[in-house]
């Protein structure tokens, strides 16, 4: 084993082997320490270490990286806290190799790569996935253009100057409500994957939501419903929109289980509707729904026109696809369908969802309904049906939310201008 004071000018004049496969080199300033040279070329450093290991010292040889890349001085400076280890009895291979694993997790773990990984294992309340169309949201979010500049940098470098940046943009924009639920998203997001291992530090974490949002407690009048009902009733014979939009006003279901209701859920001669334990609810709870007689006329329509166009579909509010063959799927057109309902219309900016909040609310303050009643038929877990009360209070009231629905039917069709609760589905006929 050739020995040498190893300098830089010493490194530079060391030949390559050509006799040999390879030779080291070894400095007689610091023990253990070297450089290896091979036929090819490479010149690597090297340490030579007695570590302890099942009880006792044996030598092992580290490799402390390639020269030039790495230097004598940077070098000499890594074998010598290499044998401080090795004299206190730890091992330096095992901490290079974890830094080594560890760049290469880092790499592996990019944004991209973590974000699908997320989509696809993500459970949240109850360890459960999210609803559909709640997974449809966050996967939009995620995949934005947004983020395009971090496809493929490692999670952990992704900071909080960066998510700052992101909802900056989106805040110039205008889009404050949007900039509100990518942080939510985000925080979800970088949330699982701190819990994970992935990363260290969450880099939403104690990032305010930066846009204001508008109170979600709109009630619509009575005069706001009369003009929804009427719009309604101006659409066009066989709108798929204004029929949905008729069950929400008359049920007070969410927008997703309405569009998304199947004919294998309907009992149309016992009047009640049931939706599924799982994602068919938000609550993942089976729910079950009377149907006044103005919805069992509307479904029963759709029935009808389904059968003489000889359309079969499990789904109630659906066109007939464009080419036989392909597979029919629930309403989509919601964005389109409601802009032409408020040019109709013509009052203050309201969503689908206030359709809902207001039925509740005119059942308790208007029709005096026990609020464990409302609750029930919202399929909501709360309030009174929460915490032990709600463990213990199996009932489903299904007499009392019959009752109740259909006393708004008549409540509503007095409302949009007709008395009787049978002739409510007339309107849109008759428009």
């Amino acid at each position: 084993m050739p020995t040498t004071q190893l300098t830089d000018a010493a490194v530079r004049r060391l030949k390559t082997p050509t006799d040999v496969d390879r030779i080291e080199y070894w400095d007689t300033k610091t023990p253990g320490f070297g450089i290896r040279i091979s036929s090819s070329g490479v010149r690597s450093w090297v340490m030579l270490l007695r570590i302890l290991r099942n009880g006792e010292w044996v030598q092992q040889r580290l490799t402390l990286g390639r020269y030039p890349g790495v230097t004598l001085a940077q070098a000499r400076e890594k074998a010598i806290q290499a044998r401080g280890q090795a004299e206190q009895g730890e091992d330096p291979g095992a901490s290079v190799r974890a830094k080594k694993t560890a760049k290469v997790d880092a790499s592996r773990h990019t944004f991209a790569f973590v974000r699908t990984e997320f989509l696809t294992k993500y459970r949240g309340r109850q360890n459960r996935r999210p609803a559909p169309a709640t997974l449809a949201q966050m996967t939009r979010v995620l995949n934005a253009d947004l983020f395009a500049d971090w496809e493929e940098r490692p999670l952990e470098k992704v900071t909080r100057r960066d998510v700052m940046d992101s909802l900056d943009v989106l805040m110039e924009r205008g889009a404050e409500v949007m900039a509100n639920r990518t942080l939510a998203y985000l925080g979800m997001f970088f949330g699982w994957a701190l819990h994970r291992g992935i990363i260290q530090v969450d880099p939403t974490e104690g990032v305010k939501k930066p846009g204001a949002e508008q109170s979600r407690a709109r009630v619509l009048s009575s005069a706001e419903l009369a003009a929804i009902w009427q719009a309604i009733a101006d659409a066009r014979d066989g709108d798929l929109f204004a029929a949905i939009v008729q069950v929400l006003m008359l049920t007070g279901q969410r927008r997703e289980e309405v569009a998304g209701m199947r004919w294998a859920e309907l009992d149309l001669s016992g009047a009640i509707w049931t939706l599924p334990e799982g994602n068919r609810t938000k609550n993942h709870r089976e729910h079950m729904v009377p149907l006044s007689a103005p919805v069992l006329a509307i479904l029963r329509e759709r029935q009808a026109e389904q059968v003489a166009m000889g359309f079969r579909t499990e789904y109630v509010f659906v066109a007939p696809p464009r080419e036989r063959g392909l597979e029919s799927k629930p309403y989509q057109g919601w964005s389109k369908a409601k802009a032409r309902l408020d040019a109709r219309a013509s009052i203050a900016p309201w969503t689908l969802h206030d359709l809902r909040r207001t039925l509740a609310t005119r059942m308790a303050e208007d029709l005096r309904i026990a609020p464990h009643v409302i609750e029930a038929l919202l399929n909501h877990v709360s309030g009174t049906r929460s915490g032990v009360a709600g463990i213990y209070n199996r009932a489903l009231y299904l007499e009392e939310r019959k009752g109740a629905l259909e006393t708004w039917a008549r409540y509503l069709a007095a409302v949009v201008g007709d008395g009787e609760a049978d002739n409510v589905v007339e309107m849109r006929a008759n428009g």
